[in-house]
């Protein structure tokens, strides 16, 4: 028997100087499952110099994928 899950696969970049720092991704599920979401430091040196401009960018992620999950628990998304 097939069993599928629908989910929303997202990704970003902290970009400092047109250079990946910190990637984020995040997979929201749109049928009642979890979200797993991890962010992974690219460029250690620019992260410690940057570390306010990355840590807003991780937090702007983090606000995205709740609108989102927000949105699949009011209907709007499916």
């Amino acid at each position: 028997m097939l069993k599928t899950s629908k989910t929303i696969n997202l990704s970003g970049n902290s970009m400092i100087n047109d250079k990946q720092v910190v990637y984020m991704q995040a997979n929201i599920s749109t049928d009642g499952g979890t979200t797993s979401h991890s962010s992974s430091i690219q460029d250690k040196e620019l992260y410690e110099v940057n570390k306010v401009e990355c840590r807003k960018d991780l937090s702007d992620f983090d606000q995205l994928v709740y609108e989102i999950e927000d949105s699949i628990h009011t209907g709007g998304v499916q």
